[in-house]
């Protein structure tokens, strides 16, 4: 049945992500702790060259102190520098949101390439029930050397008011946009919507990471894809797609179980603050 190949598709996606996860990172000899290359090409994924693999890691882990022992999650990709490029965990929202993975408040994430962190991003509340999902770094590189990672404006999503403070240090205190010297705030939606999404079987709230490149590469070729970021786009356009994406889930819906609309129907006109 529909319900029985959803159900098993859930399962499957969170027994990727529990599997994906299982392996804890251990820094090689001369890494720090949350340093990021392919250690399997180091020569290559240490340097950044337009057309090339370098790579980009991804840290889940609960708030609080992230400078005492604490358990984290790191996934790894390889991406072709200068390319607007995306990298999506399976089954996360599943993982993280239904099982409250890391057993914590809130769920925490930031990105690592070469030795450049960006600072934290909250990706699940659990206290508020609200979900960060547009989560877009801009890597800062000079001459193929990443030299800082910083957070896309996330406030292009949604009406400024739906926008809150979400960027974090990492001993879990709030960080200021003056502190930051980047946009700190983000567009959140509700688990209610999250839930109807995941029942027409769409990956909206999955915990997803853009990636885009500024500055020059080890050849002193320019990096442009940062262009594409969504902030460089009109915020009016950005919200028609949100809200596209919005009203064709709420119409699909309509064919499910009553306790789906009830949660949904109870929301109002999300995006219009009603």
């Amino acid at each position: 049945s529909t319900m029985a190949s959803t159900l098993s598709s859930h399962s499957l996606l969170w027994a990727i992500f529990a599997l994906l996860s299982i392996s804890p990172y251990v820094a090689s000899q001369g890494l720090q702790p949350y340093d990021c290359i392919d250690p399997q090409n180091p020569g290559l994924t240490s340097r950044v060259e337009i057309g090339q693999n370098t790579t980009v890691c991804l840290y889940t882990g609960p708030d609080g102190d992230w400078n005492s022992n604490i358990q984290y999650k790191r996934f790894s990709v390889n991406l072709v520098a200068d390319e607007f490029a995306n990298y999506k965990v399976p089954g996360s929202y599943s993982a993280i949101v239904g099982g409250n993975f890391f057993n914590g408040n809130a769920t925490q994430i930031f990105a690592a390439s070469q030795s450049a962190l960006s600072f934290q991003r909250r990706y699940y509340d659990a206290t508020t029930n609200f979900i960060f999902p547009y989560l877009t770094i801009i890597v800062d590189v000079v001459n193929g050397v990443v030299r800082g990672i910083a957070w896309d404006d996330a406030c292009v999503f949604c009406e400024k008011k739906q926008c809150l403070p979400n960027t974090y240090n990492f001993d879990g205190t709030e960080a200021s946009s003056e502190q930051a010297s980047q946009p700190t705030n983000g567009c959140y939606l509700t688990k209610a919507i999250c839930e109807g999404f995941q029942a027409t079987g769409s990956d909206a709230c999955d915990l997803k990471l853009y990636v885009v490149w500024t500055g020059t590469d080890i050849n002193g070729n320019v990096l442009k894809s940062s262009d594409s970021r969504f902030s460089a786009f009109p915020p009016n356009r950005i919200q028609e797609q949100v809200v596209g994406s919005y009203d064709s889930m709420m119409s699909e819906v309509q064919n499910f179980g009553q306790d789906v609309k009830d949660k949904l129907n109870s929301v109002g006109n999300f995006f219009k603050g009603e």
